[in-house]
C-alpha cells in the first residue's frame, strides 16, 4: 500500500488500569477505567493507475445521471448566459457592472501619478468611492452566477468523485497484539455502503447505536478535514506526497501572519 499522504491526530481513549484499593480486609489489587491522549496515525493510500481509471468511470456514471435528472452542464450554463434569457438582468445591476468598470480605469489612471491638480484628486477619490459601492452589487451578482455553475453536473460528479477516493482510500493505524494495523476508516462493500457509513458517523454520538461505528467516531471528526483537503490538492495536482500536499495545505488554509 503506497503512502499519499500521512499525519497523525491526537485523541481522547479509555483503558482499564490496576491500582491498590484500600479494603476493611486490607490492601487489595482492582481496576478503573482512565482516560489517555493517544496518537493515531492516518493514512491515505495512493491510489494507482487502474484505481484512476475506475474513479473516471465512477465519474462518467455519477455524470451520466445528473444528466438524466435534468442537470445542466457548464457548456449548457455559459450558453444559457450568453443567450437572451439573460437580457432581464435588473438595469441596475447593469448600471453598477458598467460603472465599477469606469471607476477601476479611473483609479487605475491616476494611481500613483506623482502630482495630480485638484480636479484630478476629486474625480480619483470619487472613483474610489464609487467602486466601493457598486463592488457590493457586482460580488452579489457574480457570486450567484458562481452559485450556478456549482450545480452543474460536471460539478456535482465531480463532488461524488472526490468522495469515492475518500471513502476507498482513508485508514488510521491501531496496535494489534503488538504489531500496528491499518483499518478503513469508512466500511462497505461498495460506494453506497460507505457513504451510508459516512452519514452515520456525521451524526451526535448520543444518535450513533453501532458499535463499529461508534468506535471510529472520534477518529473521523478529528481528521476528515484535513483528509478532503488532501485528496482534492492531490485531485487539483497541487501536490503528489504528503511534503507537498502539507505545504500547499499551509498556504491555502493558514492565515498570513
Amino acid at each position: 500500500m503506497k503512502e499519499l499522504y500521512t499525519f497523525e491526530i491526537n485523541r481522547d481513549t479509555e483503558k482499564e488500569v490496576s491500582y491498590t484499593k484500600k479494603t476493611k480486609e486490607g490492601p487489595t489489587q482492582a481496576k478503573k477505567k482512565a482516560k489517555e491522549k493517544v496518537k493515531t496515525k492516518i493514512f491515505l493510500e495512493k491510489p494507482s493507475i487502474a484505481d484512476i481509471e475506475k474513479a473516471e468511470f465512477f465519474f462518467g456514471q455519477k455524470y451520466n445521471e445528473y444528466i438524466n435528472a435534468g442537470f445542466l452542464t457548464k457548456a449548457m450554463l455559459y450558453s444559457k448566459i450568453g443567450s437572451k434569457e439573460y437580457d432581464h438582468v435588473d438595469e441596475s445591476v447593469k448600471t453598477a457592472i458598467l460603472e465599477n468598470l469606469d471607476a477601476a480605469r479611473v483609479i487605475q489612471f491616476y494611481e500613483g501619478a506623482k502630482k495630480l491638480t485638484k480636479e484630478q484628486k476629486e474625480k480619483l477619490d470619487k472613483a474610489k468611492a464609487d467602486f466601493v459601492e457598486t463592488q457590493i452589487v457586482v460580488n452579489g451578482y457574480e457570486n450567484g452566477v458562481q452559485n450556478q455553475f456549482s450545480q452543474t453536473a460536471e460539478v456535482k460528479a465531480e463532488e461524488k468523485m472526490i468522495e469515492w477516493f475518500l471513502f476507498n482510500f482513508s485508514y488510521y493505524e491501531e496496535e494489534v497484539n503488538e504489531e500496528k494495523e491499518l483499518f478503513p476508516i469508512f466500511v462497505g462493500k461498495n460506494f453506497d455502503e460507505k457513504r451510508e457509513s459516512y452519514l452515520k458517523l456525521c451524526e451526535d454520538k448520543e444518535e450513533i447505536d453501532d458499535k463499529e461505528i461508534l468506535q471510529v467516531k472520534d477518529i473521523f471528526d478529528l481528521s476528515f478535514s484535513e483528509l478532503a483537503r488532501a485528496v482534492n490538492i492531490w485531485y487539483n495536482k497541487m501536490g503528489k506526497n504528503t511534503k507537498e500536499i502539507k505545504a500547499k495545505m499551509k498556504e491555502i488554509f493558514e492565515p498570513v501572519k
